[in-house]
């Protein structure tokens, strides 16, 4: 089917699914619901595309993400799938620093209709550069040591390669969690990278780094606010374990670029669903590849966040790992057929169109709290 490729209709919803889970993602927050928050863009040939992002938690409250794909859905009716990116640039130039969830959903869902009008799945579309990925488990955060040394060895008997600790981001704490890591887990087998939620000091992060970098570590995520650039250079400098920002903060391509050139990271890190969608992703990754570095792309969050996400590490050169929340059934919500990792601990490109899943719909309509529709 390839047809009329103009966008017909967009509607958005936030939901609370009652399979969601209360979740702490470091040791000073107490437990949180997060909403998944879905923009749905429909083509004049039938074609649909869908895409998600996270609320609830980092200032972003339920029902947001659906206002701001609300404010420039306006822009994006009429529109040629076939032009998304530009579609998607025009809106970037006029939005600010971001981030972007509501611009960066539009741009997802175009790009999902689009594979689904044209008959290939994104990741085609995007180079078809692997057809699968090694998956990393992303943890909550524990309060206690032997809570983060149980779920550890339920997620190895479960088959994942590599596990990302939310780490309760008390100082003592964390570095002893890393020396008893250490200790178990020396020979390098499993791989561990942590998540700071941008909770440390200077002299904390550096701390930390250095006990990780003799230690079974791939990285130190978010130890300080993405804007400390500063910071950052000196602290990638250094701690031998590589240094990521959170992903979330910094998502536009200059500021990637500032921070690559001063050497603030190891690797770059964004998600799809903030930082311009599948072409925001695109112009990532190019710039990644042109600094040597490689891509570690957020996908915590729920199944089409996850999935469009995946279309991104599996269609483009530059990513290690996958990052699959865990536990992962609550985030399943609401795709049909979710995304698991296999008997190797990894996950493979979805097979069918677009983005390759569906949705119950009927679920989202029922579960809904907040909700736009261009036809209303």
């Amino acid at each position: 089917m390839s047809g009329d490729l103009s966008v017909s209709r967009i509607r958005a919803w936030a939901v609370t699914p009652e399979t969601s889970m209360r979740v702490r993602y470091h040791g000073r927050m107490d437990r949180e619901p997060v909403n998944i928050e879905l923009v749905r863009v429909d083509l004049a040939n039938g074609c649909y595309g869908a895409a998600s992002f996270l609320s609830g938690y980092r200032g972003r409250g339920g029902g947001s993400v659906v206002a701001k794909a609300e404010a420039a859905a306006g822009a994006v009716l009429g529109s040629d799938a076939a032009r998304r990116s530009a579609t998607t640039s025009a809106l970037l130039d006029a939005a600010g620093e971001g981030p972007w969830e509501g611009i960066s959903l539009l741009d997802c869902a175009l790009w999902d209709a689009y594979g689904r009008s044209v008959g290939l799945p994104v990741w085609r579309l995007l180079g078809g550069y692997r057809e699968r990925i090694p998956a990393y488990a992303s943890t909550e955060a524990f309060l206690t040591i032997e809570e983060y040394l149980d779920e550890a060895k339920r997620l190895v008997a479960m088959g994942y390669p590599a596990i990302k600790f939310h780490m309760n981001t008390d100082p003592d704490f964390d570095l002893e969690l890393v020396r008893v890591i250490t200790h178990a887990y020396g020979e390098g087998k499993i791989r561990f990278m942590t998540d700071q939620e941008q909770l440390n000091s200077f002299d904390e992060a550096v701390r930390l780094g250095e006990a990780m970098s003799r230690g079974p570590f791939d990285w130190l995520e978010a130890p300080m606010p993405d804007k400390e650039l500063d910071a950052y250079v000196e602290l990638n400098s250094a701690v031998a374990v590589d240094v990521l920002p959170a992903g979330n903060t910094l998502v536009r391509l200059e500021q990637w670029r500032e921070g690559l050139a001063r050497k603030a990271w190891s690797r770059l890190r964004f998600d799809a669903g903030n930082s311009g969608g599948i072409t925001g992703a695109m112009q990532g990754m190019g710039l990644a590849r042109a600094y040597g570095v490689p891509v570690e792309i957020q996908s915590y969050g729920y199944q089409p966040a996850q999935i469009a996400n995946l279309h991104v590490m599996l269609g483009m050169m530059g990513c290690t790992w996958f990052e699959h929340p865990v536990p992962a059934q609550p985030f399943d919500f609401p795709v049909t057929i979710p995304v698991t990792i296999d008997g190797q601990g990894c996950v493979s490109a979805p097979s069918a169109t677009g983005f390759g899943f569906e949705i119950d719909w009927s679920m989202v309509e029922t579960e809904a709290f907040a909700r736009f529709d261009s036809d209303a």
